[in-house]
């Protein structure tokens, strides 16, 4: 009877490691969110070709076989880092406030701009993009659906505000808006390909420069306060 309740205990204790040893759901899903943030990260150093499906196994401690059993190919792994890439929105939106003055209001929100540009996740999306639009139009698609409702609109309204409070020439202020936003990625795009992070000085000297370019083109009377050499 005592020898039963023995091998009974051992089975139980063999049973339970065993149980033990086999990955769990939730360790499962944790690896597959390693591998897409492992992905993620060679995909924008290396880009598209310059990846491999065993480098990224290697760096997310991940045996070549397993990435394979999750995604088919290397393209099927790219997708779902553009998939993880919708799910949240990637750059801010704009306040639309437009109580103050077009001089000092522009130059503002274009700088807010520019922050939130600058930010990991936005310069993640914006360097896949730039490398990587002509094979996966998607992530064009995010880049365009995200600065238009997040950036354009709200710049559009607010210079709509300003042009109703005599700030403004009559310009049209979603053309006027969209020009600002060419203006502002040029130099996003330009950070991109020469691999160089927007630092605080790079900002101000780009906000400077597009906020001059702009009011002297829309702003119905001289800005109080800003070079008209800028």
């Amino acid at each position: 009877m005592c020898f039963s309740m023995g091998m009974n205990k051992q089975s139980l204790s063999k049973a339970g490691k065993k149980r033990s040893g086999r990955p769990t759901q939730r360790d499962t899903l944790r690896k597959s969110e390693n591998l897409i943030a492992v992905a993620t990260d060679f995909f924008v150093a290396h880009g598209f070709s310059g990846t491999s499906i065993e480098a990224i196994a290697r760096a997310a401690d991940m045996g070549k076989q397993a990435v394979y059993m999750r995604f088919t190919d290397k393209e099927s792994l790219f997708n779902a880092v553009i998939s993880r890439l919708k799910e949240k929105p990637i750059f801010q939106e704009l306040p639309t406030e437009s109580g103050d003055a077009i001089g000092e209001g522009l130059p503002r929100r274009i700088r807010a701009i520019f922050e939130d540009a600058a930010r990991p996740e936005a310069m993640v999306v914006s360097k896949l993009a730039v490398r990587e639009g002509h094979r996966f139009p998607d992530l064009v698609q995010i880049m365009v659906e995200g600065t238009v409702a997040r950036y354009t609109r709200p710049l559009a309204a607010y210079i709509d505000a300003r042009k109703a409070a005599g700030d403004v020439h009559d310009v049209d202020a979603f053309d006027s808006a969209g020009l600002c936003m060419d203006l502002i990625f040029a130099e996003v795009t330009r950070a991109v390909y020469s691999d160089t992070p927007l630092s605080a000085v790079t900002i101000k000297r780009a906000v400077d420069r597009i906020a001059g370019i702009m009011l002297r083109g829309i702003a119905a009377r001289p800005a109080k306060g800003r070079n008209r050499g800028n």
